[in-house]
């Protein structure tokens, strides 16, 4: 576990140590970075709330423009919009959507 895992900010998934349970089929993921979101720097304001949202972890806080970055765009499944639709500044948006 690192320090964004500790404060929360690390990738949300069950982990190795979770029991495996059956799931229905796996929802699609994005195809390459073709559907992965796009952050508009300029409106983005670093509040977080995209990290919070996705539940896939494909965003994390950047380190020298301190605002969020997409990290792990293959990771974004193509039917969800969680992102885009809680950002206060709509700065989040799927150009090939």
């Amino acid at each position: 576990m690192g320090l964004w895992d500790s404060i929360g900010f690390g990738r949300k998934d069950a982990g190795d140590d979770a029991p495996a349970t059956p799931s229905s089929a796996p929802a699609p993921r994005a195809a390459g970075a073709s559907c992965a979101p796009h952050i508009d720097a300029g409106a983005c304001r670093a509040c977080g709330t995209c990290i919070d949202e996705c539940p896939e972890g494909v965003f994390a806080l950047g380190r020298h423009d301190k605002g969020a970055r997409v990290a792990r765009p293959g990771d974004c499944v193509a039917s969800c919009d969680r992102c885009a639709t809680h950002c206060p500044e709509k700065g989040i948006t799927f150009p090939g959507r």
